[in-house]
């Protein structure tokens, strides 16, 4: 072995030169500046995102040079010299997750270094111009399908900022993530931002609606499958949605519905990354992110021998649960506003906002559909609106009515109560549905107290089966 003494190569040398090549190619943007704020260092990532190059930036003040960004926060670390890690900022209005770093000697803060990872796809493949790259750059936006980042996340409810947070940080790992929450909330819109913010997306983010596909179809989605390997089958066979999603990320809707003998195949390719073809004897390797969601409680799933218990345990890395709107209705203004927004470019109309007698109704309704709900609100109002004010005449009955019926139900709800025995509390705003389902859950609740706990019995009282039963305390939470 050679010692850099006898290469005659400088150890500092060799040091420095292979510390600027890691700095300079680094995917993430790279920013260090001196005890003063003076700008020492920065690499090409950062530069190109600030419209600048590196050469125009060091020697100036960080200050000066990111008037309006999130950087700044760089020179509050440099005066306390305590880290800072796993920050949300912005640039151009556009989020990042950040560290930042007191750089110290013998105790003293001699500068600052700021590590962030860009969330913007859109800006992550530059191509020269030319035929071929311009063919390049088109099939390279065929294969990315993500329409939203974590900025299209609306809501600043303590809920949904430690949400958002939570999903910068584990969006640039591999691990798999599994998002939980009622029909309506966003499952999907979280799962394209997650891809957004990886290192994974100028790969394919590929999605399987696990529900929407007959059991017999759907193994042939994940893995494909040779020609004539089934009746029906396409010439050529076809290629199956996990090899496709090879280097992206593959989003599985609905995870629940997915019958026993799929989660076991499932399992085998998220241990293995394994992708056989139905029909096919050769095996490929297919580099692809899992990212699941379901408004199922799979741990109940789990119990009742619904879903296998180590699929669960691989999906679960991380667990990203959204809550209904009816819990964070702080972000209802917040969402009306990005609504009224987007139909506004779509009718080409010019709404300013709701009445306060709107506003009201918003606040007191449960939203059973969340906040898919409330967009087909909005959406029905431009469609019937003449002004420029939404007013309780534009809503849907279950809405318009809301305020008047609570007072009217009020004694008519107690009488009901006290003939049945049962603590049933009617509200405005509920669906005919949403009674039936609370009127159901309460008497199975009184089946349970009458049989004192045994669900053998309170099935028997209830003139259903026992694993009836068993779905129905899964569906509401009774387990």
């Amino acid at each position: 072995m050679l010692y850099p003494e006898e290469t005659g190569v400088s150890v500092k040398y060799s040091a420095e030169k292979i510390l600027n090549t890691i700095f300079e190619n680094s995917n993430e943007g790279l920013l260090v500046i001196g005890e003063n704020g003076i700008i020492q260092q920065v690499n090409s990532t950062l530069a190109a995102t600030l419209r600048k190059t590196p050469d125009k930036m060091i020697g100036r003040p960080l200050t000066e040079v990111c008037k309006h960004s999130g950087l700044r926060r760089l020179m509050k670390v440099l005066k306390s010299g305590v880290p800072e890690f796993g920050k949300i900022d912005s640039i151009d209005g556009r989020s990042f997750l950040s560290d930042y770093i007191p750089i110290k000697s013998n105790q003293r803060v001699q500068g600052a270094l700021a590590k962030i990872i860009f969330l913007n796809p859109e800006r992550e493949i530059n191509y020269d111009a030319g035929e071929g790259n311009r063919r390049k750059r088109q099939a390279a936006h065929r294969k990315s399908t993500v329409l939203y980042t974590v900025d299209h996340i609306v809501g600043n409810s303590p809920q949904m900022v430690d949400l958002k947070e939570t999903l910068l940080k584990v969006a640039p790992r591999n691990s798999n993530v599994l998002i939980t929450g009622e029909s309506g909330t966003g499952k999907e819109l979280f799962a394209q931002a997650i891809h957004a913010a990886s290192l994974r997306r100028s790969g394919p983010f590929i999605k399987i609606n696990c529900a929407a596909i007959p059991d017999t179809l759907l193994e042939s989605e994940f893995f494909g499958y040779e020609e004539g390997a089934f009746t029906g089958s396409k010439k050529g066979g076809q290629v199956g949605k996990l090899e496709l999603a090879n280097g992206g990320t593959v989003f599985l809707d609905e995870i629940g519905d997915l019958s026993f003998a799929l989660q076991a195949k499932l399992l085998r390719f998220i241990q293995d990354k394994e992708i056989q073809k139905l029909g096919g004897g050769e095996v490929k390797i297919s580099d692809a992110r899992v990212v699941v969601a379901t408004n199922y409680n799979l741990e109940h799933l789990v119990k009742y021998k619904k879903f296998r218990e180590d699929l669960y345990y691989r999906l679960n890395v991380v667990n990203l649960s959204i809550p209904p709107l009816r819990e964070r209705k702080e972000d209802i203004n917040d969402l009306v506003a990005c609504f009224i927004e987007k139909y506004n470019r779509i009718f080409g109309l010019r709404v300013t906002g709701l009445t306060p007698e709107v506003e009201a109704i918003f606040q007191k309704y449960s939203w059973p559909g969340n906040v898919r709900e409330l967009e087909n609100v909005i959406e029905r109002a431009f469609n019937v609106i003449e002004g420029n004010v939404i007013t309780k005449d534009h809503l849907p009955p279950q809405l318009s009515g809301l305020l008047d019926s609570e007072v009217d139900n009020h004694g008519e709800n107690e009488e009901f109560n006290r003939g049945n025995g049962l603590s049933l509390s009617l509200s405005g705003g509920q669906t005919l549905a949403d009674i039936i389902n609370q009127t159901e859950k309460l008497v199975i609740l009184q089946a349970l107290k009458n049989s004192k706990g045994n669900k053998a019995k309170a099935a028997q009282l209830l003139g259903i089966s026992r694993p009836g039963l068993y779905k129905k305390l899964v569906k509401y939470n009774l387990t």
